[in-house]
């Protein structure tokens, strides 16, 4: 199905969306990762308002999904995950109450999709958690900027062959660039990490490149309205930046967001390539063979959906 927009206002250029086959359980707040061309799905909470942890898989060449069971892992809202080598290296999140440390989960797993197994890793230094961001380097993980009852900007360095976590100085004032947020997105494009958007009193637009694992660097904003809790992808040129809520204070409603967003790492600029057939945020977002993938999440109406979506570059 090809979906177009009737609204008044168009995109820069205008990159067709199809629908692809539904999860048999919506969710939202789940994290993804893709190894091997196939996608992978964990935990999140269902329209219950119930915590999750267990795994599916979507393959693209069948458009379909299968269910790999419960995880050993504790049920948990935005955890995070990054890949390096095929390897799946995930855990954080949070489950239970907020303002409650132990709510703010510091487990960290190495998943191994070939066998479907799990091997626990050295525990997070701290306890913000709550929808950290991660990048994959060639020897080393980079984590950070996640929440616990209260916003921080800190990222570590996890060294793979030594499961150990390292302290990183990035070197910005309290009113410096990035500043502390909440609910960001980030992922590697080119071989460089990016991230921005997410929420500090208010919905964000700041975009920024982290620099040989030490400082951040400012890029071009994204356009369009302020937002937090978005999702973002790469493909080889591009990353995909798509929904989210914007939210501008304790005195706003907030609204959820339906544009697609493309950046370019080589020129610095944004494109708006499409509409989504349905606002969303709290959804997942991943790329395939030149397609990106977005769904799950939460609608206008914050019912939890279990439609996927994709637009081929």
């Amino acid at each position: 199905m090809t979906f177009l927009c009737g609204c008044a206002r168009q995109p820069d250029i205008s990159l067709s969306v199809h629908e692809c086959a539904a999860m048999s359980q919506g969710r939202a707040c789940a994290t993804c990762f893709v190894v091997n061309n196939q996608a992978y799905v964990f935990a999140g909470r269902d329209s219950a308002d119930e915590c999750l942890n267990d795994l599916w898989r979507y393959t693209p060449a069948t458009d379909s999904w299968e269910n790999l069971g419960t995880t050993p892992l504790r049920p948990r809202v935005n955890a995070t995950a990054c890949v390096h080598d095929g390897q799946v290296f995930v855990g954080l999140g949070f489950n239970g109450r907020y303002g409650n440390d132990n709510s703010y989960l510091r487990d960290w797993w190495e998943y191994t999709p070939a066998t479907n197994t799990w091997t626990q890793l050295s525990d997070y230094p701290n306890t913000y958690t709550d929808a950290s961001t991660a990048f994959a380097d060639d020897t080393e993980l980079y984590v950070g900027y996640g929440f616990c009852w209260n916003y921080r900007r800190d990222m570590f360095r996890y060294s793979i062959a030594e499961n150990r976590w390292y302290t990183i100085d990035v070197n910005v004032s309290f009113d410096g660039f990035p500043t502390r947020s909440f609910g960001g997105t980030g992922c590697t494009c080119q071989g460089r990490h990016f991230m921005g958007t997410g929420y500090r009193r208010r919905s964000l637009n700041w975009w920024a490149e982290l620099v040989d694992g030490t400082h951040w660097e400012k890029r071009a904003d994204v356009p369009g309205q302020n937002r937090t809790l978005a999702a973002s992808a790469a493909t080889e040129n591009y990353i995909y930046l798509c929904g989210g809520l914007h939210y501008g204070g304790v005195n706003t409603t907030g609204e959820v967001l339906e544009d697609i967003r493309r950046y370019n790492p080589a020129t610095d600029q944004w494109q708006w390539v499409a509409v989504m057939p349905e606002p969303l945020c709290n959804h997942i977002c991943f790329a395939i063979g030149g397609k990106v993938y977005w769904g799950l999440g939460e609608n206008d109406e914050y019912q939890v959906i279990n439609r996927l979506y994709c637009i081929e570059e």
